[in-house]
Order: C-alpha cells, then sequence, then structure tokens
C-alpha cells in the first residue's frame, strides 16, 4: 500500500508478546548472546552496586580471606623475626630472639671483654687498648670483628666471647725476593760437608704506614738456606774402621805405596795435586786402578784462606777437571792445602765442591822424624772414624814407604779394617749418600749464597 504522496505506506504490525531489549540467552548453555543492550544483564545476574546480592557475597567471600592473609603474614613474620631461639653462650644455654646480634647478646648477658692493642706491623704496641673489643668464635670457628659484631643468630650456635684481638696499624705490601746465605753447622770436625742446599725465598714485606717498622708477609715460595755441616765420622755401631790418607801426590813414591797397599789387601785415598796429575797421569789412573780413591788437593797448593774468590774457584775446578781428564773418575770432593778453609774460602767455591776432608791423625811426616816415629804417630791415638794423614809428595817421603806396612799390621792387630774416605763417610747415617759418594753436584734449581748468614 502507498500513501497519497506516493510512497510505500507503512506496514502495519502485528500485536504479539512485548519483548524487553537486553540479552538474550540462547539455550541452557554456559554462554550467552547479546541480544540488545550492552549495559543489560542477564536475570540472576546483579551488577556490582547498592543492593546486589553478588556484591554481598563477594563481601562475604573476601573478608574472610584478607583475615586469613594476615595471620598468615603474620605468623611468617613472627617465624622470620620474632620467634624465639637456643644458643650456647660461653657454655651456657640462652634463650634468644632469632636474629638478635652478638652485640646485643653480649649487652643482654653483661659479658666483660678487654679490647685489645693497636700494635705496629711487627708487633709492636701503638696504642694500648686500641685494638678490637672483643673477639668471638661461632661453632668452635674464629670469625673477624666486622663479621662477628654483625651476625645475627638463627638458633643451635655455641658462640664463645672472649678478649679482643690487636689490631694492627695500616700498611704497604712489597713482594721481594730473598737469597740464601751460607751458614755453618757445627765448629769442630774433619769434615765439612753440604748438608743443605739454598734456594730463594718469594714473600711480601710489609711497611707500617705510622710506625715505618717492616716485617715479613706472606710467603708464596719458602726457600731454604744453604748449609755446612762440620763434624767427625761416627761410624754406625762404632766400626773400627780408619782411613789412610796421602797428600800432594801422585809422585815417584805412589807405585810404592800401591804395592804395599795391595800386599795388605787394603786401601787408601789419595788427595792429588791436579798440577801432578796433569805431570803424572799415569801415576794418577794407577791409583784408581788400585782400587784406591782419587780426590782433590788443590791445583798447585796455595793457602786457599788467604785467597780470592775467583782462584779459590779456579784452583778447585782445575783440580777437578785434570783428575777426570788423567782417570776418568769424577770427584767432588777435595782436602785444602794446610787444611785451612773457613766459611769465607767455603762461599768462593760456588758449589763446585761438596766435602772438604781433613784429618784427625797427624803423622808430622813432612818432619822427617823417622819411620819408627811416623808409625808410632799414626796408631797411638787411632779411633773408629779415624782420617791418618800422610803425605805421597812434597819432599822425600821414603820413611813413610818404610812406616806404612808398620801401621797397617799394627791397627790390623788392633782389629781395624782400612777404607776409603767415601766408604768412611758411607758409614755414618747422618752423611747423605750424595756426599758419600764424593761426587755429588749442585742440584736443579739450587742456589748458591753470595753472602754468609
Amino acid at each position: 500500500m502507498f500513501d497519497t504522496n506516493g510512497g510505500r505506506a507503512p506496514s502495519k504490525r502485528v500485536a504479539g508478546p512485548k519483548r524487553k531489549q537486553g540479552i538474550g540467552f540462547v539455550g541452557k548453555g554456559a554462554g550467552f548472546i547479546p541480544t540488545g543492550d550492552a549495559n543489560a544483564m542477564p536475570e540472576g545476574i546483579a551488577r556490582s552496586g547498592r543492593g546486589g546480592r553478588g556484591g554481598r557475597f563477594v563481601a562475604r567471600t573476601l573478608i574472610p580471606l584478607f583475615v586469613l592473609a594476615a595471620l598468615v603474614g603474620g605468623g611468617y613474620v613472627w617465624w622470620v623475626r620474632l620467634r624465639p631461639v637456643q644458643v650456647t653462650v660461653n657454655g651456657t644455654l640462652q634463650s634468644v630472639t632469632v636474629g638478635t646480634t652478638v652485640d646485643q647478646i653480649k649487652s643482654d648477658e653483661g659479658i666483660q671483654t678487654a679490647p685489645g692493642n693497636y700494635v705496629s706491623v711487627s708487633g709492636n704496641v701503638l696504642a694500648e687498648g686500641g685494638g678490637y673489643p672483643y673477639s668471638v668464635s661461632i661453632d668452635d670457628k674464629d670469625v673477624g670483628y666486622d663479621e662477628a659484631s654483625a651476625y645475627k643468630v638463627s638458633g643451635g650456635e655455641r658462640i664463645a666471647v672472649s678478649d679482643g684481638g690487636d689490631r694492627t696499624e695500616p700498611y704497604t705490601a712489597e713482594t721481594v725476593t730473598e737469597q740464601p746465605k751460607l751458614l755453618m753447622d757445627g765448629n769442630v770436625g774433619a769434615i765439612n760437608y753440604i748438608s743443605q742446599w739454598g734456594s730463594a725465598t718469594v714473600k711480601d714485606v710489609l711497611t707500617g704506614q705510622e710506625s715505618g717498622e717492616q716485617a715479613d708477609g706472606t710467603v708464596h715460595e719458602q726457600g731454604q738456606d744453604c748449609v755446612i755441616t762440620v763434624k767427625d765420622v761416627q761410624p754406625r755401631d762404632n766400626q773400627k774402621i780408619v782411613a789412610l790418607t796421602f797428600d800432594d801426590g801422585p809422585s815417584q813414591y805412589t807405585a810404592s805405596y800401591l804395592q804395599v797397599l795391595q800386599d795388605k789387601g787394603v786401601k787408601a785415598t789419595f788427595f792429588c795435586l791436579g798440577k801432578s796429575v796433569d805431570a803424572n797421569p799415569d801415576a794418577a789412573k794407577a791409583i784408581v786402578d788400585a782400587g784406591c780413591q782419587i780426590c782433590s788437593h788443590s791445583y798447585d797448593h796455595p793457602d786457599l784462606r788467604a785467597a780470592e774468590p775467583q782462584t779459590v774457584l779456579d784452583q778447585l775446578s782445575s783440580s777437578f777437571s785434570s783428575i777426570e781428564s788423567a782417570t776418568g773418575a769424577r770427584t767432588t770432593a777435595f782436602r785444602p792445602p794446610y787444611g785451612s778453609f773457613t766459611q769465607r774460602t767455603w762461599l768462593s767455591t760456588r758449589g763446585v765442591a761438596t766435602v772438604a776432608v781433613r784429618w784427625d791423625i797427624d803423622t808430622e811426616d813432612w818432619k822427617q822424624p823417622g819411620a819408627d816415629q811416623i808409625a808410632s804417630a799414626a796408631c797411638e791415638s787411632v779411633h773408629p772414624g779415624s782420617i791418618i794423614l800422610m803425605h805421597d809428595g812434597g819432599g822425600p817421603r821414603d820413611q813413610d814407604v818404610e812406616a806404612l806396612p808398620r801401621i797397617i799390621d799394627t791397627l790390623q792387630s788392633r782389629g781395624y779394617a782400612f777404607v776409603t774416605i767415601g766408604e768412611l763417610l758411607a758409614s755414618d747415617d747422618s752423611i747423605p749418600s750424595s756426599i758419600a759418594s764424593c761426587d755429588a753436584t749442585m742440584p736443579e734449581g739450587a742456589i748458591w749464597p753470595d753472602e754468609i748468614g
């Protein structure tokens, strides 16, 4: 139908149930589809606001939760910060609040302590009572003052509070390398030997900023001094052994000595001059071939005690080299000319020699007193470990050659056996086997001293 104006007439609505615009549910499911006013709520669901049943429900639900949370939170705070715990303080069980500090315990329990002193790096007192107020150990472990004063107990600890420790002045530290020194162990004895080789010490040296004093700090590498031991040989079980020794060879008399020794079935030690070895290499080789021992008596017999350091070194090195070249035998043992060898002389050796051999029985054969007197002097004061001094060169030695069989017979009749110097040294358990070998050398990494300690 059209109106009179030529337009379509409005259709006529059919009367029916009046529908409310809003949100309509589709079926019985949990979801719903908006069908109208977006602000409309489905029946049974109230918007929050005055008089809504949902608001009362939420309030009734949240209030107990807030109360429970408050109770739980308060309990946590109580557990963490306020609960009582037990600790043992200086042997007595105490109940304190968790988290209590040592300072508080000390104050509450009235524990009296005396402070330490304020000291220099060397330990000298700079201010009495200027140290730490008290000392603390927790579970038998010492705790530094700063850590102890801030410590909070958790329960079960064993705490000991005592007088305070000293507090050291501020200082600077410098790392230095300290060279070994040469020390002598003992004053009297026929044997001098290197009982300990030297090595460097690397350490911190502390310098006090107030006192200016210096003291050793941390040791990074522990070194040691070089030690020369001086002693007489003490054979194990007091064995009746003795060493015959001949100086200044080889000479024209060497073959005669070796023949007597061979006839008697004994051995001896020859301290030879490098110069004489160079002049008589065959005689030097004969000594070794006979089973006797050959060692140095310097190169040409100077008094090494008065010699320059380089001279001492040259005298020993040259004689050792001469002996090895002539005989094939290596040695670092020597007898100092005139028996003169001091700590200062040892310093000059630079470690090329390891054992110096003197004597305790001097026949004084150099005086040419006659064969009987030489034999008597050799046997008169002999004891286990004795070293008898005779000569193979430096003058006429016919009296010595004549006296030698008598000396051997007399001492053998007393139960003595004749050994070389190396064998004599080996009989003393206090002497290292390397030294007894008479050919030891300075170990790799060892440092020879530059000064006497």
